[in-house]
């Protein structure tokens, strides 16, 4: 098979072979595997070289998303997927890997921490989040040990959100029912509710 090209817009090659028109990469990534103009190629280095191309788009858009917000491992291969880079995500995962891009303890952290601040979740409902995004049980576990939980922003989420509901019991159970589905103990809720009780008396 003979290997020849066309500029293509900005620093873009289409790659063509015998004719056929097969694949496009950069400039950069020509160089870099050595690809020069009526190239004569077997099978096992066409497949070399669409393998390379793969990983090299996956890369790319693992940067992308990347750049938006952290991702866990888990979570970046599952998106490279279902936006067509299946073939070249687990390579392009090593690389970012290699390159300190992606870290699950990092992005456990930074996540958890948000959800603690933006979404006032406690800690069963934060580290579940985070299984759900793919993090190892364990690093999810150090990520919400690491947080700091204060009586007083449980009593300042009461006060703000839920003290309307506190006149009945019907509206304790709902507040409470509320609290353990953002990952609040009973214990911690009841204790709070008591303080909230004696702050407003």
């Amino acid at each position: 098979m003979i290997l020849t090209w066309k500029d293509g817009k900005q620093d873009k090659l289409h790659l063509f072979l015998n004719g056929d028109y097969t694949m496009t990469v950069d400039r950069a990534f020509a160089a870099s595997a050595g690809l020069h103009q009526n190239q004569e190629l077997d099978e096992a280095e066409l497949a070399l070289l669409t393998q390379q191309v793969n990983s090299r788009r996956a890369f790319n858009k693992g940067c992308e998303l990347l750049t938006r917000r952290d991702h866990s491992r888990a979570e970046l291969l599952t998106k490279l997927r279902q936006k067509g880079y299946a073939a070249g995500a687990e390579d392009a995962l090593e690389q970012l890997d290699a390159l300190g891009y992606l870290d699950d303890a990092r992005f456990a952290e930074s996540y958890a921490a948000e959800l603690q601040r933006s979404r006032h979740y406690g800690k069963r409902r934060i580290e579940q989040a985070l299984l759900q995004k793919g993090v190892d049980r364990s690093v999810a576990r150090d990520a919400v040990e690491a947080l700091t939980f204060a009586d007083e922003d449980l009593d300042a989420l009461i006060q703000k959100k839920y003290l309307r509901y506190l006149s009945d019991e019907k509206g304790v159970r709902r507040t409470v029912n509320a609290l353990l589905r953002l990952g609040y103990s009973y214990e911690d809720i009841r204790n709070a509710l008591r303080r909230v009780e004696e702050d407003t008396e």
